[in-house]
């Protein structure tokens, strides 16, 4: 299983279990593409998993860089190590 996180835009996000990592997938009636990973996350316990970040389809990299930033204080699996 992979853990995806979804930046939606600015004000939402979520995260949520995948089986696998597609390039660009329809989820939730909308297109996604992988903007980053899966790269191997270590949790403060030492656990691991593969984090996976997916963004709307028709945002350019400069606005996934805007929302990694916004969301990466709130969300723990963007941190690769904790």
């Amino acid at each position: 299983m992979y853990t995806i996180v979804v930046l939606w835009d600015r004000s939402n996000a979520e995260v949520t279990q995948w089986e696998d990592v597609p390039m660009v997938t329809t989820w939730k009636d909308r297109e996604l593409s992988l903007r980053a990973g899966p790269r191997e996350r270590t949790a403060a316990d030492g656990s691991t998993s593969q984090v996976a970040v997916y963004l709307p389809d028709e945002l350019n990299e400069e606005e996934f860089q805007d929302l990694f930033s916004v969301h990466e204080k709130h969300i723990p699996e963007l941190h690769l190590h904790d």
